[in-house]
């Protein structure tokens, strides 16, 4: 017994893991044909590696130029943010498609495997006449003397998918191309020139070539798509990680991206000195000009005054005055270059261009000024190239710009009008020195004022000239603000496919899928699973019935006389309980059930064989006259209660199968399917043969119909002592089980049991109910 208590407490369990393991075949399918999947996946699928570039950006880059002649104006604070979604645009991807051709590919096709020939392929393809955005591909077999044939000719690309089919599919009449190399040939995709590469061969059984030009912007979008760019917190540094199916062209890519970053980074910083290089150019011919009209009114004026040496007598007073003479030479040179500013700032042809810089005015405020203009003009140029000065967002930044550029001009007038009164206070003071000098004639003052003059000029036209020297230099700079710390690396092993991920997905997703379509499955299955679902009702559970599986309906009876299997042992302890519940005065006993196929037949049946056999006169009914289930057992009689009902007959004289079965077992069958079961029910005639029954049987069992569906359970409820209420585990639907409590609580039924038919918990104990089989007649 200590056995069978151990089998019956863990029975919920073993009949969870067996409810799963049952479909073991669904599991052994399932993983086999994922594992099939994973092998050809890992066979067929290109192999793809990773490489890695590393750059550092200087945070603080200074040009080269700019550390000789110690300036601040190429000085830059980076936002590395900034450097990694330039290396994510699209715009610098398509560059670097351009220059590398990438948007052209050479492959061959390997059984289901596609092989790209980059910088391996034997031919090298041009289209002289086809635009960038074009896409197309075509094969090319390679034949001696320098011959070609050109065919599969497809506007739509190359996929392996369309070439498989077109393998199959392929037509005689399909197009082909015969030429020579090097020569242009007309096509259904345009103008071909195939030219011979350093791998090109012509020998025997040679696969032909794949050659598919697709857009530049797809490919673009396809190789962004496999660029990963990322830095680390708190450094500069920026790691570029491509993917790809050939390790050169990831390596190529990578080191495209980094050059033609570095020329547009260039490109970018020289825009400035190059206006500023511009505005000296303009600025130093003026000078020279004015510096030859002044050496001009110096020799004049020596000649016309006879002067030669006038300066020794007047030495003591210019060293006096030389500060001044100092300081209006530096006022000179501001205004000048202050009023070129300005004539610079009107002209309304440079609206748009970069301002100059304002190298020797000593006004910080009007340097920031121009600085923060000059960083609004590089960003409305930066939006215009992708944009139209239409543009809400290009007509506001215009308007900006305009109020800076008159903000600017009124800071350069105020400096221009600030210089010119340090410039009239100096000369003033000078005014009273040159005064002084009144032993010196009068021509020794106007060539001072000549020479003066002559000086200044001079100077501006040194500074200039020193200024447009510092610039060229800086133009031919090319230290860039990046560095590159490892070029293109990584490992020669692939990172896909992946054969032991590969193999552990398939093992996942072939356990995985069976177990979620059971588990969906008994998810959205409504109908009675076990005995549990049936605690919370409060109508007695009479008792549990295994899954029995007969092929005919006149198979049914399973309960025979010295049997101790699992069926017989079930409703013999189904017996034993109604034997707890039954008073003295219960005979008569109605099954029912709420929807058909239950099993209140099966159940009727064998319980009434089980008391037969063990000594009771029973007498089975079959109420259910709407489908005669029961007297189908004994082949239909001709005759039987519904004669009886309808009047035919007398109640002694119905129809009654004795012992068909069994001794004490008698079956009172329909006979002749009546057109109105529920008028026959309903008259007197029932209650006087059930009251005869009662007399002659100690038990009457009555099979009836389904309460859901039709009357009759009910009216023959009020001449029954006891009912037995059958549900089916797997077929009646949980959402019944409040009718049913609604049905108990009314009371329609006497004495309402429920009996759960069908249950697949109960063969769980068959092995012990076997095993004590065994022993019994072991012990015979």
């Amino acid at each position: 017994m200590e056995n069978k208590d151990q089998i019956i407490s863990n029975k919920d369990n073993v009949h969870t893991i067996k409810n799963y393991f049952k479909y073991w075949y669904w599991f052994i399918l399932s993983i086999a044909f994922c594992c099939g999947l994973a092998v050809l996946y890992v066979k067929y699928t290109p192999k793809s590696y990773i490489r890695t570039a590393v750059v550092l950006v200087d945070e603080d880059n200074k040009q080269d130029i700019s550390a000789v002649f110690s300036s601040d104006n190429f000085r830059e604070n980076v936002n590395v943010n900034n450097e990694i979604e330039l290396f994510k645009s699209l715009q610098l991807t398509q560059e670097v498609v351009r220059r590398l051709n990438l948007n052209i590919n050479y492959m061959n096709v390997d059984g289901l495997r596609t092989v790209v020939l980059y910088t391996k392929s034997p031919i090298i393809a041009l289209f002289p006449n086809s635009h960038e955005a074009g896409s197309f591909s075509f094969q090319v077999e390679l034949l001696p003397d320098s011959m070609v044939v050109l065919s599969d000719f497809s506007n739509k690309g190359f996929t392996l998918k369309n070439y498989i089919l077109d393998r199959f599919q392929r037509k005689d009449e399909s197009p082909s191309v015969k030429t020579r190399l090097n020569v242009e040939t007309s096509t259904p995709v345009g103008n071909v020139i195939i030219s011979p590469s350093l791998f090109y061969t012509t020998i025997k059984n040679q696969m032909p070539v794949i050659v598919s030009k697709s857009s530049v912007n797809s490919t673009a979008s396809r190789f962004a798509g496999a660029l990963n760019v990322s830095s680390g917190k708190g450094n500069t540094v920026i790691h570029l990680k491509m993917e790809d199916v050939s390790i050169q062209r990831a390596e190529d890519f990578l080191n495209a991206l980094i050059n033609i970053h570095s020329e547009n980074w260039l490109a970018l910083k020289n825009e400035i000195t190059i206006t500023t290089l511009a505005f000296i150019n303009e600025r130093i011919p003026l000078i020279q000009q004015e510096l030859t009209a002044i050496d001009d009114q110096l020799e004049q004026y020596k000649t016309q005054n006879l002067v030669t040496n006038t300066r020794d007598a007047a030495s003591l007073y210019r060293r006096e005055s030389s500060d001044y003479s100092n300081r209006v030479l530096a006022v000179s040179n501001q205004i000048a270059i202050a009023k070129f500013l300005k004539d610079y700032l009107n002209d309304e042809t440079k609206t748009s261009e970069l301002l100059p810089s304002t190298t020797g005015l000593d006004n910080s405020e009007l340097e920031s000024s121009m600085s923060r203009y000059n960083t609004k003009i590089l960003e409305r140029n930066r939006l215009i190239v992708n944009s139209s000065e239409q543009n809400p967002f290009i007509i506001d930044l215009d308007k900006s710009l305009s109020l800076m550029r008159q903000s600017i001009i009124q800071a350069v007038d105020n400096l221009i009008a600030s210089l010119n009164l340090q410039y009239s206070s100096f000369q003033t003071q000078e005014k009273k020195i040159t005064s002084n000098i009144a032993s010196n004639p009068e021509q020794e003052k106007q060539l001072i004022s000549i020479e003066r003059e002559l000086n200044i000029k001079e100077s501006l036209y040194l500074y200039l000239l020193q200024k447009r020297e510092e610039y060229e230099m800086a133009t031919i700079v090319t230290k860039t603000n990046l560095r590159i710390i490892n070029m293109p690396f990584g490992s020669t092993s692939p990172v896909k496919p992946q054969k032991n991920m590969a193999l552990l997905f398939a093992l996942l997703a072939g356990f995985g899928i069976p177990l979620i379509f059971i588990l969906g499955k008994d998810f959205l299955n409504t109908a009675i699973r076990n005995k549990k679902d049936l605690e919370h009702l409060p109508v007695p559970l009479l008792g549990i019935i295994p899954n029995a599986k007969t092929k005919r309906k006149k198979d049914m009876l399973l309960v025979q006389e010295h049997e101790k299997d699992i069926i017989n042992e079930a409703f013999r302890m189904l017996r034993i309980s109604m034997s707890f519940f039954c008073k003295q005065d219960i005979k008569v006993i109605q099954f029912t059930s709420f929807e058909p196929r239950a099993g209140k037949t099966f159940t009727a049946v064998n319980l009434a064989m089980s008391f037969a056999i063990s000594g009771k006169k029973v007498a089975l009914l079959d109420l259910d006259m709407r489908t005669a289930t029961l007297s189908m057992l004994i082949n239909s009689p001709d005759s039987g209660i519904a004669n009886m009902l309808s009047g035919q007959m007398a109640p002694e004289d119905c129809y009654i199968e004795k012992d068909y079965f069994y001794n004490n077992f008698d079956i009172v069958p329909v006979g002749p399917v009546p057109t109105n079961p529920v008028e026959l029910l309903m008259g007197d005639q029932l209650k006087l043969f059930i009251e005869r029954l009662k007399s002659t049987y100690d038990y009457v069992f009555i099979d009836c119909t389904p309460v859901d569906i039709v009357a009759d359970a009910a009216i023959v409820g009020q001449w029954t002592d006891y009912t037995i209420f059958v549900v089916r585990e797997g077929s009646t639907d949980m959402r019944k089980l409040p009718d049913i409590e609604k049905i108990y609580r009314s009371g329609k039924f006497k004495n309402m049991h429920l009996v759960l038919n069908a249950s697949r918990e109960k063969i769980i104990s068959d092995k012990y109910y076997s095993y004590y089989s065994r022993n019994n007649q072991r012990k015979k």
